[in-house]
């Protein structure tokens, strides 16, 4: 790749000798793009759009006006050093969406994949790693350290403590935050508060009606029968071997270190969405 002025760039944008752009890339008006930041094929960055490297963004990716992508991290521990944002191909990053590089202690990399949306004035901060299709609604705060596995949900306003891992098509609700873990195909809404099971997400995902109904048999064993979470997940393996998804879902509550809210007022399906 290599810088190329041309009229896709605007001329009012200041672009730092060291970024290296792909020739299809658009850059809007009073976009800044400083330090050595990497932007593949098809990318658009509009207009006051802040990039700082070291930084490497993927293809077809968009950036919306006012966005601030590669800052340094908010870590008090942070002495200057160079560490990294990396993102993947296909995301949507909208109007004033922030997002941080790592530190060294923390890996040194704030790593994005591909699909992922991120709308307007969500946060994503130092360490992260964010898997594919997964959506950030309006105002969503993420905090550092956290992972966010495939296809996830985190609606409007929702808040996300350090070092919480967030499971595939898992929803944590508006205005709901967590400071646990939220295992795979979880709905969570409010304070720490399990709510059932992300219904509607799995069956857009594809996921199998036989698959799901398995789920909902292991939410059961889990959360209403008053066992221990050790002896909950025992049973759920006993009575219902050889469906992925449900291995999935044990194997990851199984690995975690900060544990897993409660249910609390019974088992609602989402229909929000």
């Amino acid at each position: 790749m290599s810088l190329i002025l041309s009229e896709l760039i605007h001329p009012t944008a200041v672009i730092d000798p060291q970024a290296e752009l792909a020739p299809d890339v658009q850059v809007g008006p009073y976009a800044v793009i400083d330090g050595h930041v990497q932007i593949g094929p098809g990318s658009i960055i509009e207009s006051h759009a802040c990039l700082s490297g070291p930084m490497m963004m993927g293809k077809d990716n968009f950036v919306g006006h006012g966005a601030v992508l590669g800052k340094s991290p908010q870590h008090r521990g942070y002495r200057g050093e160079s560490t990294w944002l990396r993102i993947g191909d296909g995301n949507v990053i909208r109007e004033h969406v922030t997002v941080h590089r790592g530190t060294v202690a923390g890996g040194g990399e704030t790593c994005i994949g591909d699909n992922n949306m991120f709308m307007i004035g969500s946060h994503v901060g130092h360490d992260c790693q964010v898997g594919n299709y997964c959506t950030l609604v309006n105002g969503a705060l993420v905090a550092g350290h956290v992972t966010l596995h495939d296809g996830c949900i985190l609606s409007g306003h929702s808040a996300v403590q350090q070092r919480v891992r967030i499971g595939r098509l898992a929803m944590l609700g508006g205005l709901g935050s967590t400071t646990k873990d939220i295992p795979p195909f979880i709905l969570q809404q409010g304070y720490n508060s399990v709510s059932g099971l992300n219904i509607v997400g799995l069956r857009r995902a594809g996921v199998t009606a036989e698959a799901i109904a398995a789920l909902r048999e292991a939410f059961r064993i889990l959360y209403k029968e008053g066992r221990t979470r050790g002896n909950a997940l025992d049973r759920i393996e006993a009575d219902l071997p050889g469906v992925a998804e449900v291995t999935e879902f044990v194997a990851f509550i199984r690995e975690t270190t900060l544990g897993i809210n409660p249910s609390r007022g019974g088992e609602r399906e989402d229909r929000s969405y």
